[in-house]
């Protein structure tokens, strides 16, 4: 069998099983999307113990870096949870 190509277009699912085919591709995004909030979740306490880490011994420079830290994964989250809610594929990139 060859190997698929960019210009190969594999045949849309017809009849009964166009449905069971929706369902499993939003399964599979619901179960991606969950691991990667879970992840951000994770990264985020991470991130926020080292900030109040910081900011209890009063290091100025590990405050600025933990807080731009912290604001980045607060901000990744925000755009994940946006591409999650929007249709992805009219996401420009």
């Amino acid at each position: 069998m060859a190997p698929l190509s960019k210009k190969t277009k594999l045949p849309r699912v017809d009849g009964p099983f166009n449905r069971a085919e929706q369902n499993a591709h939003d399964f599979s995004f619901n179960m991606m999307y969950a691991h990667a909030l879970e992840e951000s979740l994770r990264l985020i306490n991470i991130a926020q113990r080292a900030y109040d880490k910081a900011v209890e011994e009063e290091d100025v420079y590990a405050i600025i870096q933990k807080k731009a830290e912290l604001d980045f994964c607060l901000k990744n989250l925000r755009l994940s949870s946006m591409a999650a809610a929007a249709d992805v594929d009219e996401i420009p990139l």
